[in-house]
């Protein structure tokens, strides 16, 4: 088995292996070496390092090595590269200086003494010396283009796919959009129906005021109810013209209609402005945390607080109500459990934290931190 650290060492490519040979053919003319021999042959081999930036330059460096013949390893590494990174076109007078380099006899004198069988092995050593790097190196510069053109098409698939599951979920929401009005505004018109109704009919006040306040909540749930399906059909557009957010100032409306014991305490509304999305935030909150304790704790005493934190620069909301107190028989009303972790979201997007849980007189306390955004 291979230990890891020689691995490294078997990812050589074939260009690096063929530098490496390059370096090494001096090794195969010591006998041979003298002033010629020591200035081409440095020629050829301290060009190869610059042969990525400056291909045809160090080309024409390695060529006098190659047409002594001392080197021809460093002339095929820097034709391969000229051939890697050039356009097609400009190969054709590289690639014939190569090929009268390597054809070119030396000592011009034995061209006399070479015979025919000799003129034709040195052409056919000549074309192999010069096509043949020209040839690996388009077949290299095709194969990276071919990746490159590969990764671009899987990336493309990728966006297809990101477009197809986006356009899925839009026509989920849709479809969302549409039940939801289907069926819970059904069940809303009729409640608003019925309270009108009754409210034209009934004598007592107290009973006239009740059943005016069901109505009017029964068509402020119709409205939200249609401001989210806008959002889900993604008319974001239409949701902001036709309906408004909710401020800390509404939430003396809301505890007014909750029909629930309620001290409010909001001397945060004293200190203005505070951003549009932080009130919206805390009157959710507070509008959540009512809707808890007349689940939980129906006849419950509720205390409600906004006030401004010791650093000035966040809303402290805390909702405090007791333990159950006796109360008339209600109906039950359904609870999915998200209440907590949805005002949880709700404060942390803005930055905050909410907590929630039990306090030692048996009650519950919600306190939530939003910071005033700027």
């Amino acid at each position: 088995m291979i230990h890891k650290k020689f691995r490294p060492w078997m990812r050589l490519s074939a260009e690096q292996v063929a530098v490496v040979c390059a370096l090494c053919e001096p090794l195969t003319i010591l006998d041979e070496f003298g002033a010629l021999a020591l200035v081409v042959c440095a020629t050829a081999l301290l060009g190869l390092p610059l042969r990525q930036r400056h291909p045809v330059t160090v080309l024409c460096a390695t060529l006098p090595a190659m047409l002594t013949g001392h080197l021809l390893l460093p002339s095929v590494v820097a034709m391969y590269t000229v051939a890697s990174t050039r356009p097609q076109l400009r190969l054709l007078w590289p690639c014939g200086l190569l090929f009268v380099a390597a054809l070119r006899p030396w000592p011009m004198s034995i061209i006399t003494e070479m015979t025919r069988t000799d003129l034709l092995n040195s052409i056919e050593e000549a074309a192999l010396l010069s096509i043949g790097p020209a040839a690996l190196g388009l077949l290299a510069r095709a194969r990276a283009e071919s990746q490159e053109q590969l990764a671009r098409l899987k990336a493309s698939r990728a966006r297809e796919q990101r477009l197809v599951a986006e356009q899925a979920v839009v026509r989920e929401r849709a479809r969302l959009a549409r039940d939801m009005h289907d069926t819970v505004s059904h069940h809303i018109s009729i409640i608003a129906v019925q309270a009108g109704a009754l409210w034209a009919v009934e004598t007592d006040p107290g009973r006239r005021t009740d059943m005016e306040s069901i109505r009017r909540h029964s068509v402020g749930a119709l409205e939200e109810l249609r401001a989210m399906v806008g959002v889900l059909r993604g008319s974001g557009a239409v949701v902001a013209t036709t309906t408004g957010h909710p401020r800390l100032v509404d939430v003396v409306e809301l505890v007014t209609d909750s029909g629930l014991d309620i001290t409010v305490d909001l001397p945060a509304l004293a200190e203005c402005p505070w951003p549009s999305v932080v009130e919206t935030t805390a009157y959710w909150i507070i509008q959540e945390s009512l809707s808890n304790v007349r689940k939980h704790a129906p006849g419950a005493s509720v205390a409600v607080s906004a006030v401004l934190s010791q650093d000035g620069k966040s809303i402290v909301v805390v909702v405090r109500n007791g333990p159950a107190g006796r109360c008339p028989e209600v109906v039950g009303l359904p609870a999915g459990g998200h209440g907590l972790l949805g005002m949880k979201e709700r404060a942390e997007q803005l930055g905050g934290h909410l907590s929630a849980g039990s306090d030692a007189e048996g009650g519950f306390l919600v306190r939530a931190v939003l910071p005033a955004l700027q």
